[in-house]
């Protein structure tokens, strides 16, 4: 196999050189150049293009070459190296087919096998990185939960425990001293917020949501 020739775009003269002497040292790897910045190693990929290019720049979308979703089989792969990468900016990167985030202090064994596998068409992800998106994944469903529990009121939450115990409108009214009306009208307000059908679909999004133990 032919060596996987890369280009490094780095800042700092220091961050370059190392980067290039860690490629230079990598015998399946081939330097093909450095520069400064994403806008002055776009100007080397209308001719000699890189299989890949290592970035370590600030993490604005502007000053770096992410791929697009359905680019050009010319166009390198991107292993980039930063250390503030926050989530929209991550999905934003990710948007590339072949992709590596990884830390700035990462060793170079995880940059070299970073850029062999963004070589071969992989996305890899340090475990840092790899916590955050999976952080964003679970928070819209903790604010749902907060918002449902900020919605229901007090006497709400109550008639919803209720119904998890199996009392009926009439059982309910009696032990809240209230109309049957009343009972009526908060089961409804209750299925609106829930977005529930039925009394035990009502119970199954209270407890699902921590509204109500069980």
């Amino acid at each position: 196999m032919s060596p996987v020739r890369v280009t490094v775009v780095a800042a700092s003269p220091q961050a370059r050189a190392s980067l290039q002497a860690l490629v230079e040292a990598a015998p399946a790897l081939d330097f093909a150049g450095s520069a400064a910045d994403a806008a002055a190693i776009a100007d080397r990929f209308a001719g000699d293009v890189p299989d890949v290019v290592v970035v370590e720049l600030e993490p604005q979308a502007g000053d770096l070459p992410v791929p697009e979703a359905d680019r050009d089989p010319a166009t390198p792969a991107l292993v980039l190296l930063t250390d503030e990468a926050d989530s929209d900016w991550i999905h934003e990167a990710l948007g590339g087919s072949a992709m590596a985030l990884l830390p700035r202090g990462a060793t170079p064994g995880e940059i070299i096998a970073a850029i062999e596998a963004v070589a071969a068409g992989l996305c890899v992800l340090s475990p840092e990185i790899l916590a955050r998106l999976l952080a964003q994944r679970t928070a819209p469903r903790q604010m749902a939960s907060a918002a449902l529990i900020e919605t229901l009121t007090p006497r709400e939450i109550e008639v919803l425990t209720m119904l998890a115990e199996g009392l009926g409108n009439k059982e309910i009214a009696r032990q809240l001293d209230i109309s049957d009306n009343t009972v009526k009208f908060h089961l409804s307000a209750i299925f609106g917020k829930l977005g529930a059908s039925s009394r035990t679909e009502a119970v199954m999004q209270g407890m699902r949501h921590g509204l109500i133990m069980m």
